[in-house]
């Protein structure tokens, strides 16, 4: 305490304390940051209260993806949209398997069936001892539990005949979300002035947002 006393200098603070101390001493009626800075201050807000240090109101800045002509092109020929590409490979990949498919690969009526035929069992084995209850329920839990699986099993039996596709939605979902994040916190934006010149700023220029919370997508035409 007395090092803090004589030499306040020689300390500063740490991730915990960063946004106390910069509110502080340079405080912000409105702090604007991308998605984890927002996620970094939501945290703070307990410290900020026990201190009485006025919380700045917390503004999502813009975030653009873009999406250039050849993969507009690629994601139409599979029957998608841009937006679609928001959701995880796996999903995707699934969506596409249940749509392309000649096969039915749910087995939606076959769980009603069984429901159906447990319920059956159970008043049946109830009438003769109702002690039976819990064990035509083990029953049907563990048959169920099996039908979830084989359902799995055909799906993935049907994936494997869509290798390609699966490959392109890799390929695709890796261009507008490299390692499964943001373009702008992996590309560089020299590739974008390279391609398009300074005509790209403006572009971002035109469609950023003010205070809408929305993620913008722009398309080459």
């Amino acid at each position: 305490m007395k090092e803090l006393q004589d030499h306040p200098e020689r300390f500063s603070p740490n991730v915990i304390l960063r946004g106390i101390y910069q509110e502080t001493i340079l405080p912000n009626i409105v702090y604007i940051g991308g998605g984890g800075e927002i996620a970094y201050w939501l945290q703070l807000k307990d410290l900020f209260e026990h201190y009485k240090v006025p919380f700045p109101v917390l503004l999502l800045r813009n975030s653009f993806l873009i999406v250039e002509r050849r993969w507009q092109k690629r994601i139409s020929q599979l029957g998608f949209t841009v937006e679609d590409f928001f959701l995880p490979e796996h999903e995707l990949v699934n969506k596409l398997v249940a749509r392309e498919s000649k096969n039915e690969i749910k087995l939606n009526g076959n769980f009603s069936d069984a429901e159906k035929l447990y319920e059956s069992l159970k008043k049946q084995a109830v009438a003769v001892d109702t002690s039976l209850a819990r064990h035509v329920e083990a029953l049907k839990t563990q048959s169920m539990y099996r039908l979830q699986e084989l359902e799995k099993k055909m799906l993935r039996a049907e994936k494997r005949k869509f290798a390609d596709q699966q490959r392109q939605i890799h390929t695709i979902r890796e261009n507008l979300f490299p390692k499964n994040g943001l373009q702008e916190r992996i590309e560089n934006v020299t590739y974008y002035y390279a391609k398009w010149g300074s005509a790209f700023f403006a572009q971002i220029f035109q469609h950023s947002l003010s205070l809408e919370q929305e993620f913008v997508i722009l398309s080459e035409r």
